[in-house]
């Protein structure tokens, strides 16, 4: 994706209510992965908050799930195996107990 097309996609979020500069958005994908640079980058520009996981913590869902809830995450990103093993960790435990997120994109397969 060139500058302008990201640019143009990060504006499209705002646009159509996605993104702003309210959220909180945990950084889960993995520097290796392109959408870290919308987690981080995007959300920056726009003023968002980013909340950083501490290294391979993305893999530790107990970790994550309450991360989310002790810094109201708003806003997500990730893909389908990861947010069905995400969500069985969740339904499973009571340790999100309280849901702060209010936009959850789910790309890829």
């Amino acid at each position: 994706m060139t500058h302008h097309n990201f640019i143009s996609f990060m504006f499209s979020l705002l646009h159509i209510g996605i993104l702003s500069e309210t959220d909180i958005v945990v950084q889960l994908a993995a520097c290796t992965f392109d959408a870290h640079i919308q987690e981080i980058l995007g959300s920056l520009i726009f003023s968002a908050t980013v909340v950083m996981l501490q290294p391979q913590g993305n893999m530790d869902f107990v970790y994550v799930t309450q991360t989310l809830q002790d810094k109201q995450v708003t806003y997500m990103l990730n893909v389908p195996s990861y947010l069905d093993q995400l969500c069985n960790i969740i339904k499973n435990s009571n340790i999100c107990s309280r849901a702060s997120i209010r936009t959850l994109c789910c790309v890829g397969k």
